[in-house]
């Protein structure tokens, strides 16, 4: 049995809804149609691995989701934007959300007002990153305003890819991830005078 020639049949190709069922029945004959062994032997290849496995540097790719650091009565904590954002996003996850309910509870003491500083990679616009950085801020501060003491403000302020504490790129110029997560953060700074 010959297969049809779909190409060259005008009727196929203007017939309408029949031309159609036509059409259907015509590809689903050639789909069911068996493929001998050697050729499925020939469409299966050996993938090889060996180059898509690479070392990871744990010591430089573990990123600390929080720390803390003390200035005299000042306290500066560290949140990893990763772990309070999506990406290119200033909505607050759910776990940045419970992140923040922890620190809310230690405001009560604070004797100064607390700023909340928002700082990016230095991937995109400095325009961009300053606007990204500042909306992350202000949700964060948004957050805690209700835990804060009577009276107290709470700042927000963007400073997209100022002040890095980690390089964006490694020796050779290419990218360096590690450094650029490190570099995506908010601070929360409060107590001191």
């Amino acid at each position: 049995m010959s297969s049809p020639r779909l190409a060259s049949s005008p009727r196929l190709v203007s017939g309408g809804p029949r031309a159609m069922v036509a059409l259907v029945a015509v590809l689903a004959l050639v789909a069911a149609a068996p493929v001998p062994d050697d050729e499925v032997r020939a469409a299966v290849h050996t993938l090889r691995t060996d180059d898509a496995v690479r070392p990871i540097d744990l010591d430089r790719s573990v990123v600390e989701l929080r720390t803390e650091e003390h200035r005299g009565a000042e306290t500066t904590l560290v949140l990893s934007a990763d772990v309070l954002f999506a990406f290119d996003s200033a909505e607050l996850t759910a776990t940045a959300r419970r992140q923040i309910a922890d620190v809310a509870g230690r405001l009560a003491g604070s004797a100064a007002p607390i700023r909340v500083d928002g700082y990016t990679d230095s991937f995109g616009t400095p325009a961009y990153n300053v606007i990204l950085s500042q909306r992350r801020a202000s949700a964060v501060a948004d957050l805690l305003r209700p835990a804060a003491p009577a009276g107290f403000l709470v700042s927000a302020r963007g400073h997209g890819s100022a002040d890095p504490i980690a390089h964006d790129t490694l020796p050779d110029g290419s990218d360096d991830p590690a450094g650029r997560a490190i570099n995506r953060r908010v601070t929360i700074t409060y107590g001191g005078q």
